[in-house]
């Protein structure tokens, strides 16, 4: 009798036994050692990179035009999709999502990873403004003469605010404002949440540039010729500084300096904190391309047709690049690569060191867009109506070499390897068909063998499958690897079966009652 109550109890703490693991071994993120001395991460707590987004017109508030991301060496389309007129607009990104807008007048929102459409929105007129997405919003301006907030998740509007002409620029989002300007001379502040006018600034020209934001102050440029700098909470003016004609171009600040082209042919670097001219480079032609400004250089298109490249600390040429057409698009520097538009129809890919050409796409219409860079893509619009998404090309789905039969609790090797098109190193997914899994495992060279030991449990007839993916997160296809282990006997009861193959010890347990 005493036997029987001792096997009970047994049998019922082998139970509960079973359900805690149920759960434990089952909680994201856990990092566990598999049977050949492999350790697994989870892939909700596995990262290649923290995502650098470019959520508004070049890239940030001080409108650097410069990403941390790594971008494609080649010029590859993933994707294209046709809006309904030009696009003058440059994109945004956000949590996968491309935001741009449109002169058939609508705002899209498109899938990151293939291009098809979430949704749109119909404002009253062209859409060249670029939007900036924030706090599941977003802000742009139309040629309506209105500025939009829109609901990020499906389109729905929020608000709206009528200036008094077209609006061009694009917004900037601070501390709950937004600051934009319109074709009517001013500079308006705006309260983000409600669209209520906080105050507006009035200039003596139009306002095509966009606003930077840097230390509590706004600087834009006027169609008067001058830089302008406001005091972000109240709009009062801190200084100007007047050029020989107009400013389309957008200033970057960066480091206490602002950057930026004139239509009197130069590229401006003034003192932020009281205006004054440190240096100006004179080009072949207007300069309404926007800075992009990082590790100590300043990158611009001209409509002499060239880009340049400057030192930003006392504007002497390092080197030029000429494209077949004028250059107003506003390059992106990231990863040692600057992309730019030209009106030759091309995207172009240059060697950020000395100017060089990576690789360049010819598009069907101007590119006056300027490219927007993120997880591994470029994104750009084209006066062909359509916006592009390039990407490099994803690894070969990797082959596995091994035997495809044994015994079970025998080791056996088997080898992986993926080659990528694009010489990047490989990571690689690997399931086991018995619970273990290796969860992007790597970097590994390109072409190079993973080799991994690897013991079954338990018979059956088992499938390795495997793939890889490159530092851009561009997955292969998978690879189907079948391994007969005969069996020797049966087990019934597939959750026990389950437990027994990851835990030995449970069957000795079972055994003793």
């Amino acid at each position: 009798m005493h036997n029987k109550i001792v096997k009970k109890i047994l049998f019922l703490v082998i139970i509960v036994f079973f359900i805690i693991l149920s759960i434990t071994l089952n909680v994201p993120g856990e990092i566990r050692r598999n049977n050949e001395n492999f350790y697994v991460l989870d892939s909700k707590t596995s990262s290649l990179s923290t995502t650098d987004w470019w959520s508004m017109f070049h890239h940030d508030l001080n409108r650097s035009g410069y990403s941390t991301t790594e971008t494609p060496e080649i010029n590859n389309v993933a994707w294209m999709y046709k809006t309904g007129y030009w696009v003058y607009s440059s994109p945004a990104v956000s949590n996968d999502r491309i935001y741009i807008g449109s002169d058939d007048g609508k705002v899209y929102c498109l899938d990151s990873e293939d291009g098809s459409e979430i949704w749109s929105y119909a404002t009253g007129n062209w859409a060249d403004s670029s939007p900036a997405v924030i706090d599941g919003k977003v802000y742009i301006g139309s040629l309506d003469y209105k500025v939009y907030c829109l609901d990020a998740s499906n389109g729905s509007k929020i608000w709206n605010y009528t200036t008094g002409g077209w609006v061009y620029s694009s917004p900037a989002i601070c501390n709950d404002k937004v600051y934009i300007g319109s074709f009517d001379g001013k500079v308006y502040c705006l309260d983000a949440h409600n669209g209520k006018k906080i105050w507006a600034y009035p200039t003596q020209g139009w306002l095509f540039s966009s606003p930077a934001i840097n230390n509590d102050r706004v600087y834009i440029g006027s169609d008067d010729g001058k830089m302008y700098c406001l005091n972000a909470e109240n709009g009062t003016m801190i200084w100007t500084y007047t050029t020989e004609s107009w400013i389309w171009s957008s200033p970057a600040v960066v480091k206490g300096k602002v950057y930026f082209g004139s239509g009197d042919y130069k590229i401006y670097c003034l003192d932020a904190e009281d205006g004054a001219e440190i240096w100006s480079y004179i080009t072949g032609d207007w300069v309404d391309s926007s800075p992009a400004v990082c590790n100590g250089k300043v990158y611009i298109g001209s409509y002499d047709r060239k880009v340049y490249c400057l030192d930003a600390d006392d504007g002497t040429e390092i080197w030029n690049f000429t494209a077949g057409g004028s250059v107003d698009s506003s390059p992106a520097v990231c990863d040692g690569k600057i992309y730019i538009g030209s009106y030759d129809n091309n995207v172009y890919c240059l060697d950020a060191r000395n100017g060089s050409k990576i690789w360049n796409y010819t598009t069907g219409g101007d590119v006056r867009s300027s490219p927007a860079v993120c997880n591994g893509k470029v994104y750009i619009g084209s006066l062909d109506y359509k916006v592009y998404c390039f990407v490099n090309l994803k690894p070969n789905a990797p082959t596995i070499d091994g035997p495809t039969s044994g015994n079970a609790k025998t080791a056996y090797t088997y080898t992986f390897n993926s080659v990528d098109l694009n010489g990047d190193d490989v990571y690689y997914y690997i399931k086991w068909d018995d619970g273990y899994l290796v969860v992007w495992d790597g970097p590994h060279a390109s072409g190079l063998d993973l080799v991994i030991n690897h013991t079954y449990q338990f018979e059956g007839t088992k499938t390795i499958s495997a793939k890889a993916k490159d530092k851009f997160g561009a997955e292969s296809n998978w690879t189907y690897f079948y391994v007969e282990i005969p069996r020797e006997r049966l087990v019934t009861n597939s959750l026990f079966y389950w437990f027994f193959e990851r835990i030995p010890l449970l069957e000795r347990l079972l055994s003793l009652i």
